[in-house]
Order: C-alpha cells, then sequence, then structure tokens
C-alpha cells in the first residue's frame, strides 16, 4: 500500500536539507526583499490632474491576534487518475490536488478590517452605454449598501476613476463612512466623465501604488484591485506592465468585464496568470452578483498570502501543471523546474473555498509496490512564524494485468484544461461537455450554461463556434486562462509573519 496520505502542520524550524541549506527560491522569499519606494518613485504624476482632491484615510496598522482567538486550518485532499499502475512501465499520471481552508477568518483573529478593495472604473466614452455605466453604478450603490448592512468586519474602500486621465476619488475609506449617494454624484460629477480614452495605465499606476502603501501599512490587510471596463483599452502593453510590476506582490488583481462588445480577450492579457488572475464577463442580471460576491468574500479571507510546493520523489519526473479552478490556467508544458519543482503562489485564500490543481507527472518503472510520487506544501504567514501543512503522495503499483477504471472527477478535470491549450474540435467539445457538468453542480449563471449548450451543439453540427455573437464569445472564454508569463521574477526571501 502506498503511505499514508496525512496532513501535518508544522513552522519553518521544521524544514530540513536543500531547503535548510540556504536556496533562495520563490517559496522562500521576503516582502522586505522589494524595493516599495522605487516601485513607488515610478508611479509618477498623479497628483496633478483636475478636480477636487480625495477624500483620504489612513490604512490602520496590524493588530495582535486575540486573545483566545481560534486559528485557520487548510486541508489539502488528493485524487489520483488511477488507483494504481503497472509496476513495469513508466506511465504518465494526472494529480487533483484540492486546498481548502476552513476555521477562523484573518480578520476573526486579528479584529482588524476584512479587506481593501482597490475599485478602478472605467467612465470612458465607450462607457456611455445603457448595460454599462448605469449598471455598474447601481451595482456600486448596491455594494456600499451590501458593506454596511451585512454582519462582518470593516471593509476599506479605494475608488478610481479613469477616462482621458485619471483620478482617486476615495482612498481608504471605511466602507460605513461612504454614502452611496455621494459616491454616485462623484463619479458622475468628474471632468473625465465620458472622455474620449481609456487610461487603464493611469489608474492601475495609483491603484498599484496604494495597494503597495496599504500592504507596507499593514502586512496582515488582504488587499484586492478591481479593474472594472468593457476592455476597450488604449495602451495594452502598459496596463499589463504596471500590473506585471507588483506580480511577486501579495495583491490580488482581477477584471469584471461588461456590455455585449466587452472585450475579454484583451483584459486576459493584462490580468490573466497573476494572482486572482481571473475575468468575468458580466451582464445587467449579473453584475450586482459580482459585486455583492466582493462584499462577501473579502470577509472569508482566511490568508493573504499561500505559497503551494510540488516536490516530486526519486525518479518521478513532473510535467504540465494546471490550475483548475477558481479559474483555468496552464502554467506551461514543463512547469515543474528540473521535473522535480513546481512552486505557485495561489493568492488569497477564503474560508470555506476550494483551490484546485492539476499536475501530470511520470512515474518510474519499480519492483516495489508502491511509488511515493512526492509531497505537496502549502505555505501560509502567521503570527509568530509560518505554518505549514503537508501532504505526501504515494500510489500502488501492481505486476498482474488488472482493470482499473479512471477517476470520473480527474479524467473530467484533464478534459477541461486540455481546451486551454487545445485546439481541436473534439478537444474542445469534451472540454465544454466537461465545463457543463461542472456549472451545473456549482448552480452557474443560466444564460452561461445557454452559451454552453449553443456551443456544444455548433460544434456539433459544425465543427466551430463561428456563428457565437460577441457577448457569448466572451462568456464563454472569461474563465479559460492562458497565457505565456515566462520564467517568475528572480525571487529572495519570503516574510510569513505579520509582525
Amino acid at each position: 500500500m502506498a503511505r499514508e496520505q496525512g496532513e501535518r502542520v508544522s513552522t519553518s524550524e521544521d524544514r530540513q536539507g536543500a531547503d535548510a541549506a540556504g536556496r533562495r527560491s520563490r517559496f522562500e522569499r521576503t516582502d522586505d526583499d522589494f524595493v516599495f519606494d522605487a516601485i513607488v518613485a515610478d508611479e509618477g504624476d498623479e497628483e496633478s490632474e483636475r478636480g477636487a482632491p480625495e477624500t483620504h484615510f489612513d490604512v490602520p496598522g496590524p493588530r495582535p491576534p486575540r486573545p483566545g482567538s481560534a486559528a485557520t486550518e487548510v486541508r489539502i485532499d488528493v485524487r489520483y487518475e488511477w488507483g494504481s499502475l503497472p509496476a513495469a512501465a513508466d506511465p504518465p499520471l494526472n494529480i487533483l490536488v484540492n486546498v481548502t481552508p476552513y476555521g477562523a477568518t484573518l480578520s476573526e483573529i486579528t479584529g482588524g478590517p476584512d479587506i481593501h478593495l482597490v475599485l478602478a472604473l472605467d467612465i470612458s466614452a465607450s462607457m456611455d452605454h445603457p448595460d454599462k455605466l448605469p449598471v455598474l453604478l447601481d451595482a456600486l450603490r448596491g455594494l456600499v449598501d451590501e458593506l454596511q448592512t451585512v454582519e462582518g468586519g470593516e471593509v476599506l474602500l479605494t475608488v478610481i476613476v479613469f477616462a482621458k486621465g485619471s483620478k482617486t476619488l476615495y482612498r481608504a475609506i471605511p466602507a460605513s463612512q461612504l454614502a452611496a449617494d455621494d459616491l454616485i454624484a462623484a463619479v458622475r460629477a468628474s471632468p473625465l466623465l465620458f472622455t474620449r480614452y481609456s487610461d487603464a495605465v493611469g489608474a492601475l499606476s495609483r491603484a498599484t501604488r496604494i495597494a503597495l502603501e496599504s500592504h507596507r501599512r499593514n502586512l496582515a490587510l488582504p488587499v484586492r484591485i478591481v479593474l472594472l471596463t468593457d476592455g476597450k483599452l488604449q495602451d495594452e502593453g502598459g496596463a499589463a506592465h504596471k500590473i506585471a510590476r507588483i506580480a511577486h506582490m501579495p495583491i490580488d488583481i482581477g477584471a469584471l468585464a461588461f456590455g455585449a462588445d466587452a472585450d475579454v480577450t484583451c483584459l486576459k492579457r493584462v490580468v490573466a496568470g497573476r494572482r486572482g488572475g481571473t475575468v468575468k464577463h458580466v451582464r445587467k442580471e449579473t453584475l450586482e452578483d459580482a459585486f455583492r460576491r466582493l462584499a462577501t468574500t473579502g470577509r472569508r479571507v482566511a490568508s493573504r498570502l499561500s505559497l503551494l510546493r510540488f516536490e516530486t520523489g526519486a525518479g518521478v519526473v513532473g510535467g504540465a501543471a494546471f490550475r483548475f479552478r477558481p479559474a483555468r490556467h496552464s502554467y506551461g508544458e514543463w512547469a515543474f523546474g528540473d521535473g522535480r519543482v513546481f512552486e505557485t503562489d495561489l493568492g488569497t485564500l477564503e474560508c470555506g473555498r476550494s483551490y484546485s490543481l492539476l499536475f501530470q507527472v511520470r512515474l518510474p518503472e519499480t519492483e516495489g509496490h508502491e511509488s511515493e510520487i512526492g509531497e505537496i506544501i502549502l505555505r501560509v504567514p502567521s503570527f509568530g512564524g509560518p505554518k505549514e501543512f503537508r501532504r505526501i503522495l504515494g500510489l500502488p503499483r501492481h505486476h498482474d494485468p488488472v482493470e482499473i477504471p479512471a477517476d470520473p472527477v480527474v479524467a473530467e478535470a484533464r478534459s477541461i484544461v486540455d481546451t486551454i491549450d487545445g485546439t481541436g474540435a473534439e478537444t474542445l467539445l469534451q472540454g465544454l461537455r466537461a465545463r457543463r457538468k461542472l456549472y451545473v453542480e456549482e448552480r452557474r449563471d443560466p444564460y452561461l450554461l445557454g452559451v454552453l449548450d449553443k456551443a456544444i451543439a455548433e460544434l456539433e453540427a459544425a465543427g466551430d463556434l463561428d456563428s457565437l455573437s460577441n457577448q457569448e464569445r466572451a462568456a464563454l472564454e472569461a474563465h479559460t486562462i492562458t497565457v505565456d508569463l515566462g520564467r517568475p521574477p528572480t525571487p529572495g526571501r519570503r516574510e510569513y509573519t505579520f509582525g
């Protein structure tokens, strides 16, 4: 039998061997390695535009854990494509890993704010449409009302608008002190409203500076930047560069795309593959729910940082890796360094939500009855030092010809991620069928299910998706992410304590 697939929690002192030898990997870098002042100085000039000064609040400093507060825990579950593999072969194997935090949230432990939301709102001329800015403003009103009525800790809001230039309207204001009518009036009164340019670069410069300063002020406060736009960006490369500047920082970035003509593909190129990294296509019927999720998820944060490492065992070679959910992202065909080590930052973790990755490895031939595949390690910051959650992976090997059925859950996950890089009609068809089944289980938007049904029917009949409208294509590809981010920046040592 394979080794016991249990979990154990340890601190940084438990690490031995190569890690103790001082390797400076992505898994070990510290916030102090990043030169905040250089990043902030590079953001430039933004305080010179027209309009009244921003409403500015200071981000509170970190608080120690409250006496008697519970801890955040993490469960790591594993499913193998096959329950056993032939011993006299070197077969490939797909492994589905689910990471699920539970227990106390970060704000419950500290009693501080739940999260700092930095919203960058596109108010350019392309947003002057009934299904764009009016819907966005209604959803903003609902967000503020929700934050003021739902039980929980405080949420800090920063609101930036951009068009031909950018402007910070509110900075780190507690939601309880923000009147929805004042927010809507400030947006409508902006001299940037419906001007003919979409300066996402300027808005992201502001968001970057504010998010970094918030993070520097309070390492225990999660920060999330959300870009709200129809995707009609004039300087896509500049926007992507701004986001890449903080790709190695514990700050989540996502985008909400709206309007029937939303350019989801552009937004994916800008934010995909980063922490968070999701692009959601929203319509009038779903935008309110998307904003409500911003409010509720901020109150479920278990950790603002979560570094996952997969170390393969002797003779085991790691290949491709995918993020399966939330969103779908390909890390590339050779995601394991030297075929041995895979590392990624899962970003902010929410209690009660599962984060799934799919790994492809190849096992060596063996004369034994089991193979040790390796170990999954999840490292999260905590007061007084880091916490590690570990899961040892192992699989039985058989010497006699036996029929072993494939795990249907892993098979469906593989079908879905195959569509990220695959282009064949049959591959896409299998992936869409698997996605539809998953979305039914998750009770997704009926419109999205309808788009999946239409896409499946078109592939079956014509072998392509040429008949889909722009809005249907946007809905279909919003969560399917594939980008080549290249090698991650050379990391330093990462801090795992809130100080």
